[in-house]
């Protein structure tokens, strides 16, 4: 710092002496009156070469400029931090001014910031049916859910309360997640119910996640759920065909209710353990019938995605049901288990095309009969002594088994087209496709998607059942005959909302 004030001070100085001797040396430069009238003698000699007082002053001013370059690279090198500091303080301009209307605004207040970490979603859906056959009771075959034809039904509503479990804090580590239907749909699945009512509201999940800190994460879930197995769903909008296909309602569960624990090992591999009261059962009633899922259900479920574009899961289900070998006539036994064994395998090549395959194979409980003289047990025969050991007649182990493939090509984003075809046999009539007769039966579905809003789909499909034996109610205003073939064509509305959208 005092280099800088010296060469300051230096520099003021010569500023001072160059302003102040210009005068009088550019007067020194001027000849005097005398002078000017005296001619110059050639023979005198010339005078030195010596520079005027202009040339002195040029040099002055040059050395003045340098001397003033020097002391401000003197200040950037001493002082380097000055320069930035000064440019990153605020202007008393740009302090002073005042904030937008915008910044002083309230936010806007939306469905998706009152929830928080919950998701509100829901769908209706409504279709028009037309059977071909027109049976007399405008109930299609080998339907459940879209049973209802030639007439406008309301297929289900449904709203869902979700919270996933977040691994992020402690509190946050538990979820839970709660659906409620209201329809068709929802009066089968209550049916379905060992203690259901049949009534068309029915609750259909309702469910607590804990993401426990073991390992990368245990997920364990207690309450009633739907099945994992199979590859479609109840909701509507969550399948690729608008009608459900046989191995969904003839070879699976809808429901269970108990627990289960996920684990996943990495990005390609999780495995699931289950141990659950049954096939859609709520509560276990050991004298609910015969092949009742009466006792705890075990079940795994693997799943394996090798890539983006495969994903193979692997269920297996078994438990113990009701048959009629009692060792007294007060109640059943539970010498035989159903089991199940499923498998999808799911390829997306690309954008447009993706594809499946799911397939199903059932065993295990047995056919009785000649159960104390009789075909089957009634309380209070006069035939049956009470307390008093009856045997029965045991038959061959039931089966039943069926495969479906799944085909599906996007047209652009709004539309996209899917097909499906499936076998499915029946050999013992024990799931009941034929009203209790053997036999087997096929299909082939093809939907057309279009998405008309981001939460309006519209969807319009035509489907082919033929069975074995001749199953399907023909004849309008008569029943005159059944028939081995039936045609529907459906059209449905589905509208979808979730909180997550609601922005």
């Amino acid at each position: 710092m005092n280099r800088i004030c010296t060469k300051l001070a230096i520099a003021t100085v010569a500023t001072a002496l160059a302003v102040g001797w210009t005068p009088t040396l550019r007067a020194e430069d001027q000849p005097s009156d005398k002078e000017a009238a005296q001619p110059a003698s050639s023979s005198q000699p010339a005078a030195s070469a010596q520079p005027t007082a202009d040339e002195r002053l040029q040099e002055l001013e040059k050395q003045v400029t340098l001397l003033q370059q020097e002391i401000a690279a003197l200040k950037d090198q001493e002082t380097p931090g000055l320069k930035t500091a000064a440019l990153a303080e605020p202007t008393p301009a740009a302090s002073l001014t005042p904030a937008s209307p915008a910044d002083d605004a309230p936010q806007k207040v939306n469905l998706a910031g009152l929830l928080g970490p919950v998701t509100l979603s829901g769908f209706g859906d409504v279709y028009y049916g037309y059977n071909y056959n027109h049976p007399p009771d405008n109930f299609s075959g080998f339907r459940n859910f879209e049973a209802p034809t030639n007439g406008f039904s309301f297929n289900m509503a449904e709203l869902i309360l979700d919270k996933a479990p977040d691994a992020t804090t402690s509190d946050g580590r538990l979820g839970y997640h709660v659906s409620a239907g209201y329809g068709n749909a929802a009066r089968v699945v209550n049916g379905s119910d060992i203690g259901g009512d049949g009534s068309q509201f029915y609750l259909k999940e309702a469910y607590l996640d804990y993401l426990a800190p073991i390992g990368k994460g245990l997920t364990i879930t207690v309450g009633k759920f739907v099945t994992p197995i199979g590859a479609e769903v109840i909701e509507t909008n969550a399948n690729w065909n608008y009608t459900r296909s046989l191995l969904f309602y003839y070879a699976i569960p809808y429901f269970h209710f108990g627990a289960s624990a996920k684990y996943a090992f990495n990005s390609k591999w999780a495995l699931t353990g289950y141990l659950v009261n049954g096939w859609n059962n709520s509560d276990i009633f050991h004298d609910a019938g015969t092949g009742q899922s009466s006792g705890l259900t075990y079940g795994a479920s693997l799943a394996w995605t090798p890539t983006a574009k495969w994903a193979v899961t692997e269920n297996y289900f078994a438990g113990p049901v009701t048959d009629a070998y009692p060792t007294e006539f007060s109640g059943y036994t539970l010498n035989d288990w159903k089991q199940l064994e499923d498998a999808t395998i799911a390829y997306t090549p690309n954008m447009k095309w993706a594809f499946q395959v799911n397939g199903d194979y059932g065993f295990g409980p047995k056919s009785y009969s000649d159960c104390g003289g009789e075909d089957a047990i009634v309380r209070g025969a006069a035939s049956v002594t009470p307390d008093a050991p009856i045997t029965c007649k045991a038959g061959p182990t039931n089966t039943w088994w069926g495969v479906a493939g799944y085909a599906k090509y996007t047209l652009s984003p709004k539309t996209n087209f899917a097909a499906r075809y499936e076998y499915y046999e029946d050999p013992n009539g024990y799931t009941d496709l034929l009203d209790g007769d053997t036999g087997h039966a096929q299909e082939v579905t093809g939907t057309y998607s279009y998405n008309l809003t981001s939460a309006l789909l519209i969807r319009g499909e035509y489907r082919y059942d033929f069975a074995s034996e001749p199953f399907f109610e023909k004849g309008f205003p008569t029943h005159d005959k059944f028939v081995k073939e039936q045609n529907t064509a459906y059209i449905s509305f589905v509208y979808s909302f979730s909180s997550a959208n609601m922005k």
